[in-house]
Protein backbone atom coordinates (compact mmCIF):
# COMPACT_ATOMS: atom_id res chain seq x y z
CA UNK A 1 0.00 0.00 0.00
CA UNK A 2 1.40 3.38 -0.88
CA UNK A 3 1.94 6.08 1.70
CA UNK A 4 -0.53 8.36 -0.10
CA UNK A 5 -3.41 6.05 0.86
CA UNK A 6 -2.68 6.21 4.58
CA UNK A 7 -4.61 8.78 6.53
CA UNK A 8 -3.26 10.53 9.58
CA UNK A 9 -5.63 9.57 12.37
CA UNK A 10 -3.74 11.43 15.10
CA UNK A 11 -5.83 13.73 17.29
CA UNK A 12 -4.46 16.88 18.89
CA UNK A 13 -3.28 16.66 22.49
CA UNK A 14 -5.50 19.58 23.51
CA UNK A 15 -9.00 20.67 22.57
CA UNK A 16 -10.30 24.22 22.80
CA UNK A 17 -13.94 24.52 23.84
CA UNK A 18 -15.40 27.88 22.89
CA UNK A 19 -18.79 27.85 24.56
CA UNK A 20 -21.79 28.88 22.49
CA UNK A 21 -20.64 30.30 19.15
CA UNK A 22 -22.22 33.62 18.30
CA UNK A 23 -23.22 34.35 21.89
CA UNK A 24 -19.79 35.08 23.36
CA UNK A 25 -20.97 38.41 24.79
CA UNK A 26 -23.79 36.69 26.67
CA UNK A 27 -21.72 33.82 28.14
CA UNK A 28 -21.61 35.44 31.57
CA UNK A 29 -25.40 35.77 31.74
CA UNK A 30 -26.05 32.34 30.24
CA UNK A 31 -23.96 30.72 32.97
CA UNK A 32 -25.95 32.22 35.85
CA UNK A 33 -29.00 29.90 35.55
CA UNK A 34 -26.69 26.90 35.14
CA UNK A 35 -24.80 27.88 38.27
CA UNK A 36 -28.06 28.38 40.20
CA UNK A 37 -29.40 24.97 39.13
CA UNK A 38 -26.07 23.36 40.00
CA UNK A 39 -26.09 24.90 43.49
CA UNK A 40 -29.71 23.80 44.05
CA UNK A 41 -28.77 20.26 42.98
CA UNK A 42 -25.75 20.24 45.31
CA UNK A 43 -27.66 21.55 48.33
CA UNK A 44 -30.77 19.43 47.74
CA UNK A 45 -28.94 16.16 47.20
CA UNK A 46 -26.50 16.81 50.05
CA UNK A 47 -29.42 17.54 52.38
CA UNK A 48 -31.17 14.33 51.34
CA UNK A 49 -28.01 12.29 51.92
CA UNK A 50 -27.49 13.94 55.30
CA UNK A 51 -31.09 13.31 56.44
CA UNK A 52 -30.95 9.65 55.41
CA UNK A 53 -27.55 9.18 57.07
CA UNK A 54 -28.62 10.83 60.34
CA UNK A 55 -31.97 9.10 60.83
CA UNK A 56 -31.72 5.38 61.65
CA UNK A 57 -35.38 4.89 60.75
CA UNK A 58 -34.45 5.71 57.14
CA UNK A 59 -31.89 2.93 56.81
CA UNK A 60 -34.37 0.77 54.89
CA UNK A 61 -33.51 -0.45 51.38
CA UNK A 62 -35.67 2.14 49.60
CA UNK A 63 -33.95 5.04 51.37
CA UNK A 64 -30.47 3.59 50.91
CA UNK A 65 -31.14 3.32 47.18
CA UNK A 66 -32.47 6.89 47.24
CA UNK A 67 -29.28 7.99 49.02
CA UNK A 68 -27.14 6.36 46.33
CA UNK A 69 -29.32 8.00 43.66
CA UNK A 70 -28.69 11.39 45.27
CA UNK A 71 -24.98 10.64 45.35
CA UNK A 72 -25.02 9.81 41.63
CA UNK A 73 -26.93 13.05 40.96
CA UNK A 74 -24.22 14.99 42.79
CA UNK A 75 -21.45 13.25 40.90
CA UNK A 76 -23.13 13.41 37.49
CA UNK A 77 -23.75 17.13 37.66
CA UNK A 78 -20.22 17.66 38.97
CA UNK A 79 -18.65 15.96 35.95
CA UNK A 80 -19.80 18.56 33.44
CA UNK A 81 -21.19 21.74 35.01
CA UNK A 82 -17.98 23.07 36.67
CA UNK A 83 -16.06 22.81 33.37
CA UNK A 84 -18.94 24.46 31.54
CA UNK A 85 -18.98 27.32 34.06
CA UNK A 86 -15.21 27.67 33.72
CA UNK A 87 -15.60 27.95 29.96
CA UNK A 88 -18.40 30.50 30.14
CA UNK A 89 -17.06 32.63 32.99
CA UNK A 90 -13.29 32.24 32.94
CA UNK A 91 -12.75 31.43 29.24
CA UNK A 92 -10.90 28.29 30.40
CA UNK A 93 -11.84 26.25 27.36
CA UNK A 94 -8.66 24.22 27.07
CA UNK A 95 -8.98 20.50 27.85
CA UNK A 96 -6.49 17.75 27.21
CA UNK A 97 -7.42 14.59 25.36
CA UNK A 98 -6.90 12.62 28.58
CA UNK A 99 -9.09 15.08 30.50
CA UNK A 100 -11.78 14.76 27.86
CA UNK A 101 -11.59 10.96 28.03
CA UNK A 102 -11.74 11.09 31.84
CA UNK A 103 -14.80 13.28 31.74
CA UNK A 104 -16.40 10.95 29.19
CA UNK A 105 -15.64 7.94 31.39
CA UNK A 106 -17.14 9.44 34.54
CA UNK A 107 -20.18 10.78 32.69
CA UNK A 108 -20.97 7.33 31.30
CA UNK A 109 -19.97 5.54 34.51
CA UNK A 110 -22.21 7.60 36.76
CA UNK A 111 -25.00 7.67 34.17
CA UNK A 112 -24.77 3.88 33.91
CA UNK A 113 -24.94 3.51 37.68
CA UNK A 114 -28.04 5.68 37.64
CA UNK A 115 -29.70 3.56 34.94
CA UNK A 116 -29.06 0.32 36.81
CA UNK A 117 -29.96 1.87 40.16
CA UNK A 118 -33.33 3.04 38.87
CA UNK A 119 -33.95 -0.53 37.71
CA UNK A 120 -32.98 -1.82 41.16
CA UNK A 121 -35.30 0.72 42.78
CA UNK A 122 -38.15 -0.43 40.55
CA UNK A 123 -37.46 -4.03 41.55
CA UNK A 124 -37.44 -3.00 45.23
CA UNK A 125 -40.85 -1.32 44.90
CA UNK A 126 -42.19 -4.31 42.95
CA UNK A 127 -41.23 -6.66 45.78
CA UNK A 128 -42.66 -4.25 48.38
CA UNK A 129 -46.01 -4.11 46.58
CA UNK A 130 -46.37 -7.67 45.33
CA UNK A 131 -45.03 -9.49 48.40
CA UNK A 132 -45.30 -7.13 51.38
CA UNK A 133 -45.16 -9.88 53.99
CA UNK A 134 -41.95 -11.32 52.56
CA UNK A 135 -40.33 -7.97 51.73
CA UNK A 136 -37.88 -7.88 54.65
CA UNK A 137 -36.92 -11.49 53.96
CA UNK A 138 -36.31 -10.89 50.25
CA UNK A 139 -34.70 -7.45 50.46
CA UNK A 140 -32.22 -8.10 53.26
CA UNK A 141 -28.90 -6.28 53.70
CA UNK A 142 -26.97 -8.80 51.61
CA UNK A 143 -29.35 -8.49 48.66
CA UNK A 144 -29.28 -4.69 48.90
CA UNK A 145 -25.48 -4.67 48.94
CA UNK A 146 -25.36 -7.03 45.95
CA UNK A 147 -27.85 -4.91 44.00
CA UNK A 148 -25.87 -1.75 44.75
CA UNK A 149 -22.64 -3.47 43.71
CA UNK A 150 -24.34 -4.70 40.54
CA UNK A 151 -25.28 -1.09 39.76
CA UNK A 152 -21.63 -0.05 40.08
CA UNK A 153 -20.42 -2.96 37.95
CA UNK A 154 -23.11 -2.26 35.35
CA UNK A 155 -22.10 1.39 35.27
CA UNK A 156 -18.46 0.46 34.81
CA UNK A 157 -19.24 -1.91 31.94
CA UNK A 158 -21.50 0.75 30.42
CA UNK A 159 -18.68 3.29 30.54
CA UNK A 160 -15.67 1.24 29.56
CA UNK A 161 -17.01 0.40 26.08
CA UNK A 162 -17.33 3.96 24.65
CA UNK A 163 -14.17 5.18 26.39
CA UNK A 164 -12.12 2.22 25.13
CA UNK A 165 -13.49 2.64 21.64
CA UNK A 166 -12.72 6.37 21.66
CA UNK A 167 -9.21 5.72 22.97
CA UNK A 168 -8.54 3.02 20.37
CA UNK A 169 -9.86 5.15 17.51
CA UNK A 170 -7.63 8.04 18.58
CA UNK A 171 -4.44 5.98 18.50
Amino acid sequence: MSDSNLSDNHLPDTFFLTGIPGLEAAHFWIAIPFCAMYLVALVGNAALILVIAMDNALHAPMYLFLCLLSLTDLALSSTTVPKMLAILWLHAGEISFGGCLTQLFFFHFIGGIKIFLLTVMAYDRYIAISQPLHYTLIMNQTVCALLMAASWVGGFIHSIVPVSYTHLRAH
